[in-house]
């Protein structure tokens, strides 16, 4: 019998299900797969490109990514401008800080839709989506569709989440990667399916997944090494580290993966699959963020098999296979980089950007100890936050760790994926509110859980007590009222800089939006304290009720709305409304945007600049640069992107050709400007103006990011 013939017509053991029951049963799974993606799409697709780019990351990686498609080269990253300065230096270099898979995204996204914000973030929100799904999928697989309806909406609604699933920079794809893996991992050892044979279709397109993601970067890894002998390391290490060595080396691996589960007589297990799953998105969490992507899932293995004693599960986890799989997903840019770039790249990478973060203290802006991710928890997971600790009280105190149940020890393993992530990032010297964020979806899983024994039909025994209701009530109020007074607080789960304020002229309508959202979730949360099972259910609607207008808010209107702060997209589209449009030099883009006047960044390092002119602006940092653009300059009218507090710094060291001649104009940006230096008015011709005054709320020079 071929194997073909065999992956159509599996075995079907005496103890197995009809086949017809069971077919019913896969396509209702895969109904409601279809339906969570869709609810979960319709959330954050809508308005994904409508607004600009955020400085200083989505801009920042935005315009490596774009690098890609300019220098058409998807292995060696590159950041910053190729204008030299008076001592000749100049800004540009490779980019040797994160890891490609963001990078390639983005890269992709633009070349498929254009220079734009919907190509630059699409990646990024398709990744949340398949993390919502998958969650789905691990609760109903492990406990029941119920739980996995719950999973998927507690996370995807939580704000720390969803307003990630549209930033396009690194922490969605790694900590999207590595739940979507985990959750593969979670049904492949707690699956209740986990020992029944995969419908061929599935292995199909779990083998399809596995050529997907390492064929393009073979193309990329064979052409961008063919003739990358890498003398330096001796005639034997550069054969093995030559392109195509390294591409047959990547592709043996893959054919023993297919080889090996073809030639087989039966069809593999869900728990194979599941683990090759598993394997798959564990590589990519890597190429996404660095080692934390292999060695937090890593951590939560090893913890739950020390306190478990479980060891013999480890032959269960398709370890060769699966460590085959993980080289050829995650080694071949990285192996590529080191043959390119060797120890400053390892160097920067490996040393600079993950232990030293971790040790001593990276771009440090905030400091603190268990109260600091405590604190951005509870903003970032609104209203589900108060259900976190009470689950943990409850699994604790009932002892419902550890039992001989699959079910029992799948929630042990959540709460170690918890507790172990809260706690490294806590030690970690360097902290960022978003860097809590891998602990989110584990956090969301035991609320589901929680709320979902709440709203069971034997709730009565199950409720909480009146101290553990005492405490969700007194997180979602306290949380809830503190979003209400200060909204900036949602700002600052996702960006930077966390004193920078925006325009308050505003404020009070959203305050309104936010205190009606957050007075629907209290009354939800309020109901579900009832004894009644209907009661309860209702209050869980409720809460859902509010936490879905939460997401639709901060999706819709509350990010669009501070992006003209937060963005400089309008300031430059006003630069290329005004200037005069020309072809460009010889030889250029044709996908980019030029103008006969020069545009600058004026003591400016918040990235947006490079991005939205394509490269084309000129970086003053020091005086002296800015010396050296007027020579060459002359007297030709250029513009300028500042912040508004160093306009009359600027003003004042303008050649005397220029003086009074000089204004702002006004963009509706409270932090940046536009300046138009000789100024024109209607009809193109120079007058003096009086420049905008600076904006109420003082700013502070920007710093370098990170």
């Amino acid at each position: 019998m071929s194997t073909e013939q065999t992956l159509q017509t599996p075995p079907e053991p005496a103890t197995q299900e009809p086949q017809t029951s069971m077919d019913a049963a896969r396509k209702a799974l895969w109904r409601d797969r279809a339906l969570v993606a869709s609810a979960a799409a319709a959330l954050f697709l809508p308005l994904l490109g409508s607004f600009g780019l955020w400085d200083p990351w989505e801009t920042h990686y935005g315009e490596v990514g774009r690098q890609i498609t300019e220098r058409n080269d998807w292995i060696s990253t590159w950041w910053g401008s190729l204008w030299k300065n008076g001592s000749g230096a100049m800004e540009g270099r490779p980019f040797f800080s994160k890891p490609i898979f963001l990078m390639w995204m983005m890269a992709a996204g633009m070349e498929i839709f254009g220079f734009s914000e919907w190509g630059v973030r699409l990646g990024v929100t398709l990744i949340s989506i398949g993390a919502v799904v998958m969650a789905f999928s691990m609760g109903e697989r492990v406990w029941n569709r119920r739980v996995g309806f719950l999973m998927a909406a507690v996370m995807g609604t939580s704000p720390f989440f969803f307003f990630l699933s549209r930033q396009a920079q690194t922490d969605m794809p790694f900590v999207g990667n590595m739940t979507i893996g985990l959750c593969f991992f979670v049904m492949a050892i707690f699956g209740r399916d986990r020992e029944a044979h995969a419908h061929p279709k599935e292995v199909w397109a779990m083998l399809g997944g596995i050529a997907l993601a390492v064929l393009p970067q073979l193309v990329v890894v064979g052409t961008g090494l063919a003739t990358w002998r890498g003398a330096q390391y001796g005639p034997v290490a550069a054969f093995f580290l030559w392109g195509p060595t390294l591409v047959t080396i990547y592709a043996s691996l893959v054919a023993v993966v297919f080889v090996t589960v073809l030639r087989r007589l039966e069809p593999p297990t869900y728990r194979q699959i599941h683990l090759f799953g598993f394997y798959i998105f564990i590589a990519l969490a890597s190429i996404s963020k660095g080692l934390l992507g292999l060695a937090l899932p890593g951590a939560f293995i090893f913890f739950y098999l020390a306190l478990t004693g479980e060891w013999k599960r480890l032959l269960e986890m398709e370890i060769p296979r699966g460590a085959a799989i993980f080289i050829a997903v995650g080694f071949p840019w990285y192996v590529a980089m080191m043959v390119r770039h060797g120890y400053p790249y390892f160097q920067r990478f490996f040393i600079h950007d993950h232990f030293k973060r971790l040790a001593t203290g990276v771009h440090q802006i905030d400091s603190g100890s268990f109260e600091h991710y405590v604190k951005w928890l509870g903003y970032g997971m609104w209203p589900w936050i108060g259900f976190v600790p009470a689950a943990l009280v409850r699994l604790f105190g009932g002892r419902r760790l550890g039992g001989r149940d699959d079910k029992q020890k799948a929630t042990l393993f959540l709460v170690i994926w918890a507790v172990f992530t809260f706690t490294l990032f806590t030690l970690s010297s360097t902290k960022f509110h978003h860097y809590i964020f891998p602990a989110v979806p584990a956090c969301a899983f035991l609320a589901a859980l929680t709320i979902d024994d709440l709203i069971s039909a034997d709730a009565r025994r199950r409720r909480l007590s009146w101290i553990l209701y005492a405490l969700v009530m007194g997180l979602t109020l306290f949380i809830g009222w503190d979003l209400v007074q200060e909204p900036q607080h949602f700002k600052n789960l996702f960006t930077y800089k966390y004193d920078r304020k925006w325009d308050h002229s505003w404020d009070e309508m959203l305050q309104i939006k936010t205190g009606i959202i957050v007075g629907i979730g209290t009354i939800g949360v309020l109901l579900m304290a009832w004894q009644r099972t209907r009661l309860r259910r209702a209050g869980a609607a409720v809460t859902m009720a509010a936490a879905v207008m939460m997401t639709a808010f901060g999706l819709w209107d509350y990010m669009p709305t501070l992006s003209s702060t937060w963005s400089q997209k309008g300031v430059w589209d006003l630069y290329y409304e005004r200037c005069e449009r020309t072809e460009g030099p010889p030889g250029h883009d044709k996908k980019k945007r030029y103008c006969a006047e020069q545009s600058l960044s004026y003591k400016l390092n918040w990235r947006g600049e490079t991005f939205y002119t394509q490269n084309e602006v000129i970086p003053i940092r020091e005086d002296a640069d800015f010396k050296h653009f007027l020579k060459l300059n002359k007297e030709r009218r250029f513009y300028a992107i500042m912040e508004k507090s160093r306009y009359n710094s600027f003003k004042t060291r303008l050649p005397a050709t220029f003086k009074g001649k000089s204004c702002m104009i006004e963009t509706g940006n409270v932090k940046f400007a536009l300046i138009e230096t000789p100024c024109k008015d209607a009809k193109g011709t120079v007058q003096p103006t009086t420049p905008t005054k600076p904006a109420k709320t003082p700013t502070k020079p920007a710093k370098s990011s990170p």
